[in-house]
């Protein structure tokens, strides 16, 4: 299966895990265990994207266990904060994806650029 970057995957991997992460409890994902990301992504595309995340400093991760079939999320980095927020609302998410792929660092500037400017339009 080629591997290819899916920003909604990014996205979903991010709310998930600060949903569950607190001071005490990591997120945990493990393979065939029913999830709302397993429910719309591949095992090999999750590890993918939470392999991306991890590089791009959106997350940190503890260890991967049993051959890459579980992982834990420990927490999202400021940068990952920050990303979620500006992305968070639909608005801004779907002027985001309307932009077409890019790399995650070209789409963390775009989304600062379209949060500030949706929140701009509020005031």
């Amino acid at each position: 299966m080629l591997l290819k970057l899916n920003i909604d995957c990014v996205r979903d991997i991010l709310i998930s895990a600060e949903e569950v992460i607190t001071f005490e409890k990591s997120f945990y994902y493990e393979k065939d265990t029913p999830s709302s990301l397993s429910d719309k992504y591949s095992h090999d595309e999750i590890i993918y994207h939470i392999l991306q995340a991890r590089d791009s400093g959106l997350i940190t991760t503890s260890s991967f266990y049993d051959s890459g079939r579980s992982v834990y999320i420990t927490d999202l980095t400021p940068k990952g904060h920050e990303f979620l927020a500006n992305i968070r609302t639909e608005t801004v998410w779907n002027k985001l994806k309307s932009k077409g792929a890019a790399s995650l660092p070209i789409l963390f500037e775009l989304a600062k650029d379209l949060a500030l400017s949706h929140f701009q339009s509020l005031l």
